[in-house]
């Protein structure tokens, strides 16, 4: 029971190697799923949902919309992690602190480990203090090229959804 999580991400695993010959052709359901801490929520209604689904038509997976009542969350995220072909980690201090952010970063690394692709990109959403980032959020900026939001920054701002954009769709910044 102790290793259930293990087990069911190796499940994923194994069946996503199967698929990763056609990996063009997967009929993912969503282009990226959105790990964040519920308080970032207002920031995904505001900004990227208007950006990212309306005026480039991709396709976001977000938690308090896209996941149906009465699942397992656990299963409920690991599935939804699969079916989407990358993850967006948006990072906040709250995300840091999270054991469900936490989670989500675990699984989506657990798939980048299992496809060999990069599905995994990292958003600095709001400043991230010296000392509160855990190992696994340090080993993904680390080895990870990531995006950072200036609120106050109109020019950074346009960067920032032009690279976003490009990453989702084409996974090149």
């Amino acid at each position: 029971y102790r290793q259930r999580y293990r087990i069911m991400n190796w499940w994923y695993a194994l069946k996503r190697m199967m698929h990763s010959q056609q990996d063009d052709d997967y009929p993912y359901t969503f282009d990226a799923f959105v790990a964040h801490d519920y308080d970032d929520f207002d920031w995904i209604s505001q900004h990227l949902i208007p950006q990212l689904e309306v005026k480039h038509g991709l396709r976001l997976c977000i938690g308090e919309r896209d996941f149906l009542p009465g699942g397992i969350l656990e299963e409920v995220i690991v599935e939804n992690i699969q079916n989407s072909r990358k993850t967006l980690l948006l990072l906040t201090p709250k995300f840091i602190q999270s054991n469900w952010c936490d989670f989500e970063l675990a699984m989506s690394r657990n798939k980048l480990f299992a496809t060999g692709k990069d599905v995994v990109v990292a958003v600095i959403l709001k400043p991230l203090p010296m000392g509160s980032i855990n190992g696994k959020v340090y080993n993904v900026l680390k080895t990870r090229l990531y995006l950072e939001w200036k609120p106050h920054d109109v020019y950074a701002q346009k960067l920032f959804w032009r690279k976003l954009v490009n990453t989702l769709r084409n996974g090149k910044a």
